[in-house]
């Protein structure tokens, strides 16, 4: 791996991190066509690339996240009472909706390593397209951390652990998941994005120890990992830009038609690739 590798695959899990089109369906697509492994090889290499797109969310939302962190600290000195304060309830519906992700641990290794092929990550591209084209059916809604119910915050968790699917967008999934719960398109976007960051922290730690281990003899540079990091972070804030500015239009058609054709053609030459 070099210099350029580490651009472009720190554009690629930035952009598609948080665009609705699913970052481990690409990254892996991305590694494949670099002839790069996909597996413990640039598993460290990875886990910087989370971590860049973790460093984006907070920037993007370091005032909602602020808020949620000094609001923490009084819900704790009044009892843990909620007493309808609007960043109690949203620090419930945070913590509910990260509450699936435990039943689905022991098995997610299992689920992404049988879901690492080409093939199948063309399919779930295609399933990320219809998700999204359904969307854009759904009524309008006013849902904030002002009156969402908590069940709200656990049914979009739930969801959240399809999302584990390569190819299938875990911010188009949870978005989705929330506008189908009624919310409000700006709030939609903030709570898949902010419930995004245990989730991500949750993965890394866990999966850090592994990755330094097995990249001991990789022979790859640290500015190498650096460089990934940098343009990660960078493409993930640009990414988040847009998809607030798309979710507040409510037209996702554009990403409908992005996911069906790289889908598309995924699919056939995987396909191609089987008979040759």
């Amino acid at each position: 791996m070099n210099v350029f590798h580490a651009i472009v695959l720190g554009l690629v899990q930035g952009l598609t991190e948080f665009l609705p089109v699913s970052s481990s369906g690409h990254l892996t697509l991305a590694q494949t066509l670099f002839g790069l492994s996909t597996e413990s090889d640039n598993m460290l290499f990875n886990v910087l690339l989370h971590f860049g797109t973790l460093l984006s969310v907070i920037v993007a939302f370091w005032s909602d996240i602020r808020e949620l962190i000094v609001e923490f600290f009084r819900w704790a000195g009044a009892g843990f009472k909620v007493q309808n304060q609007p960043y109690r309830r949203f620090i419930i519906m945070l913590l509910l909706s990260v509450l699936p992700m435990f039943a689905i641990l022991p098995i997610k290794s299992w689920i992404e390593a049988a879901f690492q092929s080409p093939l199948l990550v063309g399919c779930m591209l295609l399933v990320t397209a219809a998700i999204l084209y359904l969307s854009e059916k759904f009524p309008k809604g006013h849902k904030t951390e002002k009156n969402a119910r908590y069940l709200d915050g656990f049914v979009v968790g739930v969801c959240q652990c399809f999302a584990v699917l390569p190819g299938l967008s875990r911010s188009g999934t949870t978005m989705i998941a929330g506008l189908s719960r009624g919310f409000s398109r700006d709030f939609a976007v903030r709570f898949a994005f902010i419930m995004s960051l245990p989730v991500i922290l949750g993965a890394n730690i866990l999966e850090v120890g592994e990755a330094v281990a097995t990249a001991g003899g990789s022979g790859v540079p640290v500015y190498v990992y650096l460089v990934g990091v940098i343009v990660s972070m960078l493409s993930g804030l640009a990414a988040i830009k847009m998809v607030r500015f798309v979710a507040k239009r409510g037209n996702f058609r554009v990403f409908v038609v992005y996911c069906t054709a790289i889908g598309l053609i995924t699919i056939i030459a995987s396909l191609a690739k089987m008979m040759i």
